[in-house]
């Protein structure tokens, strides 16, 4: 089994954002978004704006929030736009008051049965006892891990759930979330962390690579 990018996205945290200023014509005019992009959803109202476009790509604006999210599993993370698309947004806008920023991942191994699922987190991090099962259930297991890597927090979730695909039965996974986050008030650090994904990247492949050997 291969673990599979579900999710790449970049949420940048503001004191003061106006969502009215996203819109198609303000990524086009600003050369923030590849004009090649076709947008297929756009919100604009004072409180959330959103635009999202046929090629998977999201933006969501609110007034402390910025998200930026790539879900096409062919290109996330390497080949994304959105570390660009991030950067570019935040330094056309730079008298904002930007205080933290995240980099997420998001993905799942998918097992080959329910009973695999619910056994691996139990079998490879909690010991025997009467809380393994209850009845004849093997009860669904959720772990959390957090890392300080310097000046930057990072968090690992990891879940056994379903995979939910429209008109097909659900599939058993181990999900596995991470978040990347850094508190900074200044736009080089924000901007620098941004550019320096792929080393996140790296860190959060080699965790998973090292814990789960056996479904690789």
């Amino acid at each position: 089994m291969k673990f599979n990018l579900d999710n790449f996205s970049i949420v940048v945290l503001a004191q003061a954002h106006n969502p009215t200023v996203l819109n198609p014509d303000f990524l086009k005019n600003n050369k923030i978004i590849d004009p090649s992009f076709t947008p297929n959803n756009v919100i604009c109202t004072p409180p959330v704006a959103q635009i999202s476009y046929i090629e998977g790509l999201s933006i969501i604006a609110e007034f402390e929030k910025l998200q930026f999210i790539d879900t096409e599993p062919k290109r996330i993370p390497f080949e994304s736009p959105i570390p660009e698309i991030a950067n570019k947004y935040i330094n056309v806008l730079p008298h904002v008051r930007y205080k933290a920023a995240g980099l997420n991942f998001i993905g799942h191994y998918l097992c080959k049965d329910k009973e695999f699922a619910l056994s691996l987190l139990p079998r490879k991090f909690l010991k025997e006892g009467s809380w393994s099962t209850y009845g004849d259930e093997t009860p669904s297991t959720n772990l959390k891990f957090t890392y300080s890597l310097k000046n930057i927090k990072c968090t690992i979730s990891l879940e056994t759930a379903e995979l939910l695909r429209p008109n097909e039965p659900s599939l058993p996974i181990l999900g596995i979330n991470a978040n990347y986050h850094i508190d900074s008030t200044s736009l080089e650090e924000i901007v620098s962390f941004i550019n320096n994904w792929q080393t996140q990247f790296n860190h959060f492949s080699k965790v998973i690579s090292d814990t789960f050997p056996e479904v690789e």
